[in-house]
C-alpha cells in the first residue's frame, strides 16, 4: 500500500514514494539505494511479549522524515496521516507546523496566511498536483497575488512539500518556498477503501455547535490498473471575533492635535536624519519653504511663540492659498508640543457563518506497468455570510463643531469664542494658538481668515496628562453612541481540472499534462448605522492598554426609541440672532442638477432626525491559470560516468486576473458653462454603488418647508441609483424596532485580562430594515460590470484586468559519485531554466485633453476661448515584457552509511509582482499647447502601472546539516540566506512613455497615445535586502523508554530569521531602520504525540514573535501625515499637518492545541480537537517605541477569536 486516506487517522501512513521527479519526491540516493519505505524491524529492537507497534502517527512521522531526506533540493513534508493528526482544518495550518513557516491567524483565530522564511503568501508558490492554487479572498477586492488555503481541507491532501530550495524543473513564483500539495490516486489502495468522518465544532464566544463531514471511497478495477478515488467534505463554521480600537483603522496610530498640558517641553522633534526621497528639497506651491527647510525651521523653534514668529502670520490681502499654505506650516510646527490622544475608540463584534465544500475526483488508468493516464478534478468552495457590528461610544475630541463658537475677524489672527447659542460641554482651548482658517459666510464672500483657538467637547478640568505627554483620562461632552453593521455575503468558487500522462521506463521519463484553475469571489457589503446623542462621558486609561469608558445613568441603546431624536437644524456658524430665528440654511443657487432655493431659518424648517446612511457595495473579482507542460528524462544508467541522469522540459502558462469595484464615472466631461448657449452635459455612467439615507421628518407649526416623505431618488445622473428615504417617526421607530437583532456573544467574553470593557450590543437586520426602502431596488449586480450611462449607451465599468503569458524552458543533470574515499557519496543536481513573460495590465485611467481653437494665440496660451478642456474616461490598456534566466545547483554529501548528509543549495529565485502595480490608473493630461511648444513634457495624477516591473529577484542558497540515525529519527541544522537584488516596488515619478505598445487614441486630439511622453507617478523596482535564516530541527520517537513512554514521540523545530535592511523604512523620530514589514524573528513549533494504536493524543505549541508592520498611518489617511521619507505612506503637507507616524507591530503569539484520539477497533474511531486553550489574544501596536510614562503598553487594537473545540467520530473500511 503506498498511501492511506488522509482522514483514516487511526491506520498506518506509509512513505508517498513515487517515481516522479517533483522537487519535493522521495527519490532514490546513494549507492546503497536504501528503501524509502522504512522496515520497522531497522527502527527498533523488540522482545517477545514486548513488541514495538508502528502506528499512525510514528509511521507518519517516518514518511516525513523520509522524504525530506530523499528529497532533491530542501525540502520539509508533510504526509496523510502527519497532517491528520494535528488539530488543523485548513492547508495553513498544517503547513505552519514546519520549520521556517509562520502563521498569520486572522481575528477569528483561524489560520489565513502563511510566511516562508519572513516571505508572505504574495511570494509564495502554492501548486495543487502541479497547477497553481489561485487567491480567491482578495480578489474582489483588488488585493496582491497569494493563495488562500482555507478554501483546502487538509483531509483532501495525500501530502504536503514546502521546497524550501529549487531545482531547474520546479515552477518559478517563490522566493522563501513554494508548496507542492498532491492530492491521491485510487491506485494508492490495495482494495476498495472507503471512510467517513461526521463531527462538529463550536466558538467559545458564539457557542453554536455546527456541523462538519468528509468522505473517501476509493477502488480499482480490470485487474488492479483502473483507479478511481472520489473525496469530499462539507462544513459548516460560526466564527466569531471580538476587536477593541484605540485608533483609527485600527493601525493609523494614536494621534497629536492639542495641547493640553500647555508644558513648555517639546512632546516629538523632528528628525532632519530621515528626511528622504527628491521630494525633500522640492518647494511647496504658494510657499517659499522645501519639506528640508521647513524641518530645519521646525527644529530650531524652542516654544511656540517661536514657531509664530519664524512662521508668522499672513497679511488679511494675502490669497486663500497663501494662507492655507501658512497653516498648515504653523500647524506643522507646533503639533511638536501637542499630547497624544486615542484617535478613534471603538468596539467590533463580527460574526461569519461559513459553509465550505469541497470535492476532488481522480481516475488513473495503468496502460502498462510503466505507463499511466489521469485525469482528476476538484472543487472547492466557500460562502460567508458575515455580520460586522460596530460600536462607538464616544465623539473623541469633536472640534469647531458647527454652532458651538463664534469668530472675530477684527483682528489678525482673529479669535475664536464659544458661542453663547452652543449646547453646554463646549470649552475654549489654546486661545492663542491652534491656528485655523475659517471662512466667513456673505456677500460678497469675505476673504478667508486666520484665526487661533479651538471649541471642542471636552471639560478642560478632567484632562489628566502623564509625564511624556500621553493624556490618560478625560470627560467628553456631548456624546453620541453610534452603531454600525456590515451585511456581507461573500461566495468564492475554485475548481481545477486537469490531465495528463506518465511514463517511467528503464530509461526514458516522460510527464505531461494540462491543466486549468478558475477561482471567482463576488460580494456584497449592506451597511446602516444609527446614533443617538446621550451626554457625558468618563475615559481612563487601563492597565492593559485598552480606554475604560464610564456611561452616565440615563445611556440606554437598546432602546430603538432613543435613535429617533427630532431636532431644529442647527444655525448657520457665526449667527448673531437666536434660534428659531436664525439662518438654518443658506441659499442655494439654481444649478444643472437643482432648482434655487431661499434661505430658511430654523422656524421655517421641519424637526429632522440625523440622516441615517444607506450603504450597499457589491465587488467581483475572477482569476485563472492555464498550464501545459512536458517533462522528459534519460537516466543514463553508467553509460557516462558521474552524471546519472539529464532532464529538459518546458511548460506554457497564461495567468489573468480582472476584477471590477465601485464603478460610475464620466466618459466625457461637460463643454462651456450650465445655463449658457452651446452648453453640452457631461456624459456620465452611474456607479454600481448605493450611497442613500434615511431619515425621520415631521413638520412644525412655524415650519413651511415639506418633508417629501416617501423615496427621493438623487437628479444627479452619476447618483441616480440611490436617493433619500424620509419616514414618519413613528414608522422609523417601528422599523428600527422590527430589525433588531440580539447579540450572539458576551464581548471577550472568556479572554483573560478584559479588564473593563463595556458590554456587548443589539445588532441590526441589515437586509431586513433594507427591504423595507426605496433605496433596495438598486442594490444589485445589474451594473457592476457594465452600465447604462447618461446618454443611453451601454458603458463599461472601470475593471482592473492583468494577463500575463509565461514560458518556459530547462535542462538540468543529475550526478553521482560512490566510489569517493571514507564510504562518502557525493551526488546532486544542476540546472538552468528561462522565463519569458509578456504582460497586459488593463485599468481605468481619465485623459484630460486641451486642445487649442482657432483663436489660440501662443504668445498668450491662457487666454480665454484658446483652448477647449474635455476629459474622457476608459479602461485603458499598458503592455510590457520580461525575460529571466535562473541557474540552481544543489549538492549532497553523505556520510556514515548515508545516515549524516550535508546538503548545499544555490539558485536565483523569482515572484511576480503585485497584479495592481501593472495596470493603468490615475488622471493623464495631454495638452496639445505643450505639443506645439516641442518640450512635450506632459504629467499625470494619481499613480500609474508598471507593466515592465521586474520581479521579485534573489539569490537563494541554503545549507544543512543533517542526521537520520534510524527512520524515526530526524536532527538537522540548516542556515539560508536570502540576498533579493529587487524587491518590493517602490513609489517613483519618472519621464517615460507609458503607453508604448498601446493601442489607446487621445479622443481630444486623435493622436495614439503611444506618441505621447509623460512625467508620471509610478512604481519601480524596489532596493534589495538580505536575510539570513537558521533552522533546527528534531524529530523521534520515544520506542527506548519503558512502559507507555515508549509510544510517545516529539517533534520540534526553531526558526531564526535575521534582515540585513540598509534601505527600509525608518521610524521619523528615532531613525532606527525597521525590519521586513511582517516578519517575525522567531517561530517555535513543538508537538508531543501518544499513539498506541488505541488511544492518539497530540499536543502542540506553535510561538511567534512580534513583527513590524508599517510606519503609521500604515497607507491611511488621517493623524499621521509625514514629511517625505523612503517607503512612507500619506506623505503630503495636508490636515493637521506634518505629524510624523510611528512604527507599527503585531505583538507575539502563543497557541497550544490538542488532539485526542480513541480507536474502538480498525474501523471507529471518535475524538475531540482544541484550539487555542490557552485563549490567547492577538494585540497590536507601537511596541517598545512608544509607551505612556508609566509603561503601559499603547495598544492600538486587541483581537479575540476565542477557543474553538470539535469532536466527533469517524468510519473506515478497507485498505
Amino acid at each position: 500500500m503506498l498511501g492511506l486516506a488522509l482522514a483514516s487517522g487511526s491506520g498506518q501512513a506509509l512513505a508517498q514514494a513515487a517515481p516522479g521527479t517533483e522537487a519535493g519526491a522521495p527519490v532514490i540516493t546513494g549507492s546503497s539505494r536504501q528503501d524509502v519505505d522504512p522496515a520497522p524491524d531497522t527502527v527498533a529492537d523488540a522482545t517477545p511479549g514486548d513488541e514495538i507497534i508502528v502506528s499512525g502517527a510514528r509511521e507518519s512521522q517516518q514518511s516525513a522524515n523520509a522524504r525530506k531526506r530523499n528529497a532533491r533540493t530542501a525540502t520539509d513534508s508533510l504526509v496523510a496521516d502527519d497532517i491528520g493528526s494535528f488539530p488543523d482544518r485548513n492547508v495553513n495550518e498544517a503547513i505552519s507546523r514546519i520549520p521556517g513557516v509562520a502563521l498569520d491567524r486572522n481575528e477569528f483565530g483561524e489560520g489565513a496566511g502563511i510566511a516562508i522564511r519572513g516571505n508572505g503568501p504574495d511570494l509564495t508558490r502554492v501548486e495543487l498536483d502541479g497547477v497553481g492554487v489561485q487567491s480567491t479572498t482578495g480578489l474582489a477586492l483588488g488585493a496582491p497575488r497569494g493563495a488562500d488555503l482555507r478554501e483546502l481541507p487538509a483531509e483532501l491532501v495525500k501530502s504536503i512539500d514546502v521546497v524550501k530550495g529549487s531545482t531547474a524543473d520546479m515552477t518559478e513564483g517563490s522566493i522563501g518556498g513554494t508548496v507542492q500539495i498532491k492530492t491521491r490516486s485510487g491506485l494508492d489502495f490495495d482494495d476498495f477503501f472507503i471512510t467517513a468522518r461526521a463531527g462538529v465544532t463550536q466558538n467559545s464566544l458564539g457557542k453554536d455547535w455546527t456541523p462538519d463531514f468528509s468522505g473517501v471511497v476509493a477502488d480499482k478495477f480490470f485487474d488492479d490498473r483502473f483507479g478511481v478515488i472520489l473525496s469530499g467534505t462539507y462544513s459548516k463554521i460560526q466564527n466569531n471575533g471580538h476587536n477593541f480600537e484605540n485608533v483609527q483603522s485600527g493601525n493609523q496610530g494614536y494621534a497629536r492635535v492639542y495641547d493640553f498640558d500647555q508644558s513648555p517641553e517639546k512632546t516629538f522633534e523632528y528628525n532632519l536624519d530621515t528626511l528622504g526621497t527628491d521630494a525633500a528639497d522640492v518647494r511647496f506651491a504658494n510657499s517659499t519653504f522645501t519639506p528640508r527647510t521647513l524641518l530645519e525651521t521646525m527644529i530650531a523653534a524652542g516654544s511656540k511663540d517661536a514657531c509664530l514668529t519664524a512662521l508668522p502670520f499672513l497679511a488679511t490681502s494675502a490669497s486663500a492659498a497663501l494662507k492655507n499654505q501658512r497653516n498648515l506650516e504653523q500647524r506643522s510646527c507646533l503639533n511638536q508640543w501637542a499630547d497624544e490622544t486615542p484617535s478613534l475608540i471603538r468596539q467590533f463584534v463580527n460574526t461569519q457563518t461559513e459553509e465550505r465544500y469541497s470535492i476532488d475526483g481522480r481516475i488513473d488508468f495503468e496502460i502498462t506497468p510503466d505507463w499511466t493516464v489521469f485525469a482528476k478534478g476538484t472543487i472547492a468552495n466557500r460562502t460567508a455570510d458575515d455580520q460586522q457590528r460596530t460600536r462607538n461610544l464616544v465623539n473623541l475630541f469633536s472640534e469647531n463643531v458647527g454652532g458651538t463658537f463664534n469668530v472675530n475677524t477684527a483682528t489678525n489672527p482673529g479669535r475664536r469664542t464659544v458661542s453663547p447659542f452652543a449646547p453646554e460641554g463646549y470649552f475654549l482651548f489654546d486661545p492663542l494658538y491652534s491656528p485655523r482658517t475659517f471662512q466667513g459666510t456673505g456677500t460678497p464672500t469675505p476673504p478667508l481668515a486666520q484665526v487661533t483657538g479651538v471649541v471642542l467637547n471636552a471639560r478642560p478640568d478632567s484632562i489628566v496628562v502623564d509625564d511624556l505627554h500621553n493624556v490618560t483620562g478625560f470627560t467628553l461632552t456631548n456624546n453620541s453612541v453610534g452603531i454600525d453593521q456590515i451585511d456581507n455575503t461573500i461566495t468564492n468558487k475554485s475548481d481545477y481540472v486537469q490531465a495528463g500522462t506518465n511514463y517511467y521506463g528503464e530509461t526514458w521519463e516522460v510527464e505531461a499534462f494540462v491543466g486549468m484553475t478558475n477561482a471567482s469571489s463576488s460580494r456584497f457589503d449592506k451597511r446602516f448605522s444609527r446614533s443617538y446623542q446621550y451626554g457625558d462621558a468618563t475615559l481612563a486609561l487601563q492597565e492593559n492598554g485598552l480606554w475604560d469608558i464610564q456611561l452616565p445613568d440615563n445611556f440606554d441603546d437598546t432602546n430603538p426609541a432613543n435613535f429617533v431624536q427630532l431636532n431644529p437644524v442647527p444655525c448657520v456658524n457665526n449667527s448673531t440672532v437666536a434660534p428659531p430665528n436664525c439662518i438654518a440654511q443658506t441659499a442655494v443657487a439654481a444649478g444643472e442638477f437643482n432648482p434655487a432655493t431661499p434661505a430658511y431659518t430654523q422656524a421655517q424648517l421641519p424637526l429632522v432626525t440625523p440622516s441615517f446612511g444607506l450603504q450597499y457595495s457589491p465587488r467581483a473579482g475572477e482569476a485563472s491559470e492555464k498550464i501545459a507542460k512536458l517533462d522528459v528524462s534519460y537516466k543514463v544508467n553508467d553509460e557516462i560516468p558521474f552524471f546519472t541522469r539529464f532532464k529538459a522540459g518546458a511548460m506554457y502558462r497564461r495567468n489573468d486576473t480582472q476584477s471590477w469595484g465601485n464603478g460610475g464615472y464620466t466618459v466625457a466631461s461637460a463643454v462651456g458653462t450650465f445655463g449658457q448657449a452651446g452648453y453640452i452635459p457631461a456624459v456620465v455612467v452611474p456607479r454600481a454603488i448605493v450611497r442613500g439615507s434615511l431619515r425621520a421628518c415631521q413638520p412644525t407649526a412655524t415650519s413651511t418647508v415639506g418633508c417629501n416623505y416617501g423615496f427621493v431618488p438623487s437628479t444627479n445622473p452619476a447618483f441616480g441609483r440611490e436617493g433619500v428615504d424620509t419616514l414618519t417617526p413613528d414608522q422609523l421607530r417601528q422599523l428600527f424596532m422590527d430589525t433588531l437583532e440580539e447579540s450572539d456573544s458576551d464581548y471577550f467574553g472568556d479572554l483573560p485580562n478584559r479588564g473593563n470593557l463595556p458590554g456587548n450590543w443589539q445588532g441590526i437586520k441589515v437586509a431586513e430594515l433594507f427591504e423595507q426602502l426605496g433605496n433596495n431596488q438598486f442594490m444589485n449586480f445589474d451594473c457592476l460590470r457594465e452600465c447604462t450611462g447618461s446618454d443611453g449607451q451601454v458603458y463599461a465599468q472601470p475593471t482592473t484586468l492583468t494577463q500575463e503569458t509565461i514560458k518556459n524552458v530547462y535542462a538540468m543533470f543529475d550526478f553521482e559519485l560512490d566510489q569517493l574515499p571514507l564510504g562518502l557519496v557525493l551526488n546532486g543536481n544542476v540546472g538552468i531554466r528561462g522565463v519569458m513573460r509578456d504582460v497586459k495590465g488593463t485599468g481605468f485611467q481619465t485623459l484630460q485633453s486641451i486642445t487649442i481653437t482657432p483663436s489660440y494665440n501662443p504668445a498668450v496660451p491662457n487666454a480665454p476661448g484658446g483652448t477647449v478642456t474635455r476629459s474622457f474616461s476608459q479602461n485603458t490598456t499598458l503592455t510590457g515584457k520580461t525575460n529571466n534566466w535562473l541557474p540552481s545547483f544543489n549538492v549532497n554529501l553523505w556520510a556514515f552509511d548515508e545516515t549524516v548528509v550535508l546538503r548545499a543549495y544555490g539558485a536565483k529565485t523569482v515572484a511576480l509582482p503585485s497584479p495592481g502595480l501593472l495596470v493603468a490608473s490615475g488622471n493623464c493630461i495631454i495638452d496639445q499647447r505643450d505639443v506645439l511648444d516641442g518640450d512635450g513634457e506632459l504629467g499625470c495624477t494619481g499613480r500609474v502601472g508598471n507593466p515592465n516591473l521586474s520581479p521579485f529577484e534573489a539569490w537563494s542558497y541554503n545549507a544543512s546539516l543533517e542526521w537520520y540515525p534510524n527512520s524515526d529519527t530526524l536532527l538537522s541544522a540548516t542556515f539560508g540566506r536570502l540576498d533579493v537584488t529587487t524587491g518590493r516596488p517602490i513609489n517613483v515619478t519618472s519621464t517615460l512613455r507609458p503607453f508604448a505598445g498601446s493601442t489607446q487614441i487621445d479622443p481630444g486630439t486623435g493622436l495614439p497615445l503611444s506618441d505621447f511622453t509623460f512625467t508620471i507617478p509610478t512604481y519601480a523596482d524596489g532596493p534589495g535586502y538580505s536575510r539570513d535564516v537558521l533552522e533546527f530541527q528534531a524529530k523521534t520517537a520515544f520506542t527506548f523508554l519503558p512502559w507507555f513512554l515508549r509510544y510517545t514521540g516529539a517533534d520540534a523545530n526553531i526558526s531564526i530569521l535575521s534582515t540585513a535592511v540598509t534601505s527600509g523604512q525608518q521610524d521619523p523620530l528615532s531613525g532606527d531602520i525597521m525590519g521586513v514589514p511582517g516578519e517575525s524573528k522567531y517561530t517555535t513549533n513543538v508537538s508531543l504525540w501518544y499513539d498506541d494504536r488505541k488511544l492518539q493524543l497530540r499536543v502542540t505549541y506553535q510561538d511567534r514573535t512580534e513583527a513590524f508592520q508599517c510606519i503609521t498611518p500604515c497607507g491611511g489617511t488621517a493623524n499621521a501625515f509625514n514629511y517625505p521619507g523612503e517607503q512612507w505612506t500619506n506623505v503630503r503637507l495636508a490636515g493637521p499637518g506634518y505629524n510624523p507616524g510611528r512604527p507599527f507591530f503585531r505583538n507575539g503569539t502563543t497557541f497550544i492545541d490538542a488532539k485526542i484520539a480513541y480507536n474502538f477497533n480498525e474501523r471507529f474511531q471518535i475524538y475531540a480537537e482544541a484550539r487555542n486553550l490557552t485563549r490567547e489574544a492577538q494585540i497590536e501596536g507601537s511596541g517598545e517605541y512608544d509607551r505612556f510614562a508609566d509603561g503601559t503598553e499603547r495598544v492600538y487594537k486587541l483581537r479575540y477569536g476565542g477557543r474553538r473545540l470539535m469532536g466527533g467520530v469517524r468510519f473506515t473500511f478497507g485498505s
